[in-house]
């Protein structure tokens, strides 16, 4: 486990890059829908995100869940708070001008519907490889910003504010999912 950044977990080995390259083939087969976003009901806002969900096979999302369980008692030991379950993974795909301005996976009135604790984001795709751009930029107060880098996994508190940067080249493919 790396923590390189207070209050960020980074693990850059935590999926096999052979692996992502098997979700990234998958998810380029699959059905893509505009991403939603939630505001008072989920819509599609392009001035807010400008992204593609991914609607991948089962026995993909399976792969990216036992991988996600495995590692939930070392997020909850490095945050130290206690985590029971997950959102579910979620297959994102940013192509060139694809973004998702500043936000927060949490509000206080999604908490009986939303118990977002920990927001992850794995990387499926390189920066320098299938990507240029997309960077993930998470306010502590001071922004941070993450490169994509195919297997590395980045945990933060769901309250804190962050964004992806613009794609400007390639395709920036990702999984997310949200800690109870």
């Amino acid at each position: 486990m790396n923590a390189s950044e207070p209050g960020i977990l980074l693990v850059p080995d935590f999926y096999d890059p052979g692996a992502c390259a098997k979700v990234r083939q998958a998810m380029d087969r699959a059905p893509l829908s505009p991403a939603e976003i939630y505001a008072d009901g989920y819509c599609v806002d392009p001035d807010v995100r400008c992204a593609f969900d991914v609607e991948i096979s089962d026995d993909v999302l399976e792969k990216v869940q036992r991988a996600i369980d495995a590692i939930l008692p070392d997020v909850s030991g490095f945050f130290s708070i206690p985590l029971s379950s997950d959102e579910g993974p979620s297959f994102v795909r940013y192509v060139v001008g694809g973004f998702y301005r500043r936000h927060r996976d949490v509000a206080p009135q999604w908490n009986d519907d939303f118990p977002r604790r920990i927001s992850v984001v794995l990387a499926l795709s390189s920066a320098g490889q299938h990507c240029e751009g997309g960077a993930l930029r998470v306010y502590r107060p001071e922004p941070f910003d993450i490169v994509p880098r195919a297997g590395t996994l980045v945990a933060f508190p769901a309250h804190l504010s962050h964004e992806v940067l613009p794609v400007t080249e390639g395709v920036r493919d990702v999984v997310v999912d949200w800690l109870y």
